[in-house]
């Protein structure tokens, strides 16, 4: 079922109509929603975000639904990313954990400060990375992925 699913969604993926920088950069910032707490409306602002820098909003679309199931390592690594740019090297990650538990008005905006950090360098690395790669591979292999990915389902169906 994944399987299938990953191709289906790699063959939509390379169908869809664009350069393919536009389609790495919607891709890459859908893909980025993911790093913030959008509390269910992670699917409509990767839309909104692509359209307003005018990448692809399809590939925005794609990219968030692809990477919404790693939210919770992203939340995690937003936290160990700004806590090593705020605090001291010395202190231990979990006591960010702890300081969630403590229900002060100052801690949270602490905890807030470091995750909002901890994001948007996140977001950067990620989001470069993901635009360098995804854009050198629909650039390259576009056409041949897709008629190797077509033929190979079309293999399968006549098997059955």
């Amino acid at each position: 079922m994944f399987k299938r699913q990953l191709k289906y969604n790699l063959i939509k993926f390379l169908r869809l109509k664009g350069s393919p920088s536009k389609l790495a950069l919607g891709f890459a910032v859908g893909a980025c929603v993911n790093f913030y707490p959008t509390f269910g409306f992670g699917v409509p602002l990767a839309g909104l975000a692509a359209g307003i820098i005018l990448a692809s909003i399809p590939a925005g679309l794609l990219g968030d639904i692809i990477f919404k199931p790693l939210f919770p390592v992203f939340f995690y690594l937003n936290l160990l990313t700004g806590h090593l740019l705020w605090t001291s090297r010395t202190q231990n990650v979990h006591h960010v954990w702890k300081a969630l538990m403590d229900p002060k008005l100052s801690t949270m905006a602490d905890i807030g400060k470091v995750f909002f950090t901890g994001a948007i360098v996140n977001s950067i690395i990620l989001g470069t990375i993901l635009y360098i790669f995804i854009n050198f591979i629909v650039e390259r292999y576009r056409l041949s992925i897709l008629k190797w990915l077509v033929s190979k389902s079309r293999g399968k169906r006549n098997c059955v």
